[in-house]
């Protein structure tokens, strides 16, 4: 099963995201964003474009950036510039690569192209936050979206963080699957290892299911439980979702 897309497509959604993000701000930077308490919308763009400027600093040097932040060159009420200004950057950096040119990560794949792809799963998710703080939501396509899924399950869920660096609260110890568009990923949770395949007859505890946008919203906490189907369980399905707050923020 792959859902991965073309670096082209990557970039156009990286870049119409980016400046959709950047419209809402300019219709209002304090308006709250509703599913992440204590952010407004200046806060949404000014971690985006430390995002986007940390890669940048990463993929320049093929190190993780130590120390971080820097002292940046833009301060308060300059949100919308800074991340304009890190949007361009983003991408100078990315044409002095080659897609397939080996660097820093934290998943499997260790060339740019996991940046490429971690970037545009970054940006549509915030642009969701500035546009739920103005309730003016569009669509997600259904190819980011069912990327967006399997990037969540299988780098940031199932990624190497729960033996040492992170002890989470949510041991699950339990088979989620999730559902989406004719894809599932089974994903087997215990206290120190997440593993998530496309094994399509193990049988789950509890089934998360609906159409791609949904599935990968919910993942995201961006809405409640009554966008997705639950077919299970509903406590562990419960766990579950905190268990990606974890690992995902």
């Amino acid at each position: 099963m792959t859902t991965k897309l073309t670096p082209e497509r990557y970039f156009e959604l990286i870049d119409a995201d980016t400046d959709r993000l950047v419209a809402m701000g300019e219709r209002g930077l304090k308006e709250q964003v509703p599913a992440c308490p204590g952010w407004d919308v200046a806060e949404v763009l000014w971690h985006v474009a430390g995002v986007f400027e940390h890669k940048v600093r990463l993929m320049a040097d093929n190190a993780w950036p130590d120390p971080w932040p820097p002292e940046w060159g833009f301060g308060d009420d300059e949100e919308i510039a800074f991340l304009q200004s890190a949007k361009t950057h983003l991408f100078e950096e990315f044409a002095r690569h080659q897609i397939g040119e080996q660097t820093q990560t934290f998943g499997a794949d260790t060339t740019i192209a996991f940046w490429v792809r971690r970037m545009a799963c970054e940006i549509v998710i915030h642009r969701l936050d500035g546009e739920q703080a103005h309730g003016e939501t569009t669509a997600i396509p259904d190819d980011i979206a069912l990327d967006g899924i399997d990037e969540v399950l299988q780098v940031m869920l199932a990624g190497p963080w729960w033996q040492e660096r992170v002890q989470t609260d949510h041991p699950v110890d339990a088979v989620v699957a999730v559902e989406a568009s004719g894809h599932r990923w089974v994903c087997d949770v215990q206290r120190t290892a997440v593993t998530v395949t496309a094994d399509t007859s193990r049988p789950a505890a509890v089934t998360i299911s609906g159409d791609p946008e949904a599935v990968l919203v919910w993942l995201w906490g961006r809405t409640g439980d009554n966008a997705v189907t639950t077919s299970g369980d509903a406590t562990t399905a419960g766990e579950f979702r905190a268990r990606l707050v974890e690992c995902s923020g």
